[in-house]
């Protein structure tokens, strides 16, 4: 990507973990990473998209009376999109999907996963923006899966089998966001080689999301990512 000189509009997509569930302060990663992008771009400014629980259709169509976080993203003609999307889509999968899970299912999800990022690289790079976009972390690691509350489970019907495809399924996610990189010239941010999401001193008590001190690490990770074009 080719930045503009000057202070940034930068837009970031996603999730929880962009809007920054378990985080106390209410800045999630974005907010840091303002403060991180305006020591080299005075003036920056991140707005923060992300919705909790939403998926990458979510985050097109939007949903339930919310806007569309894409069509947002364009209308705002950002310098920078910062896109992670993911989850959402294997919780939902592995959780409400057939029991037991189905060769055919998985292979529907990435057809879907696929077109959705294409859609949101397609419009974003399109409206003009260099976009970053995540790799996903190994979701089934999370404790909050890996080491469930045996009386309270968070996801009950995703089972040891589900977490061992799932952890398979990621890896094919990831394969599919790094080749429509390439096609757009997006860069991807690499969150799966990272132990933000099994560390105690990074997560949250909810075995799910980063905590504080985890939302600092994922800043500098895409701040490390972002600093060579600023």
């Amino acid at each position: 990507p080719t930045l503009p000189p000057g202070p940034l509009t930068i837009v970031a997509l996603g999730d929880s973990l962009t809007e920054g569930d378990c985080d106390d302060s209410g800045a999630g990663y974005p907010g840091r990473l303002e403060t991180l992008v305006d020591t080299v771009r005075a003036g920056s400014r991140i707005q923060n998209l992300g919705r909790s629980g939403w998926s990458t259709t979510d985050l097109i169509n939007g949903v339930n009376g919310n806007p569309s976080e894409l069509a947002q993203a364009v209308a705002a003609h950002p310098d920078v999109a910062l896109v992670w999307i993911g989850s959402n889509n294997l919780w939902n999968l592995y959780e409400y999907g057939p029991e037991p899970m189905t060769f055919e299912a998985e292979q529907s999800d990435l057809v879907a996963y696929s077109a959705g990022i294409d859609t949101i690289l397609r419009r974003l790079t399109g409206g003009g923006a260099s976009v970053f976009i995540a790799l996903l972390d190994d979701q089934s690691k999370r404790p909050m899966v890996a080491d469930p509350n045996p009386t309270e489970p968070a996801l009950p019907a995703t089972t040891t089998a589900d977490l061992a495809r799932m952890s398979d399924h990621i890896k094919a996610y990831n394969d599919i966001i790094r080749n429509w990189a390439v096609k757009y010239g997006a860069v991807t941010v690499d969150f799966y080689d990272t132990s933000i999401f099994t560390t105690a001193a990074t997560l949250c008590s909810d075995g799910n999301h980063p905590n504080a001190a985890g939302y600092d690490r994922v800043a500098q990770i895409w701040f490390e990512a972002l600093r060579p074009e600023l």
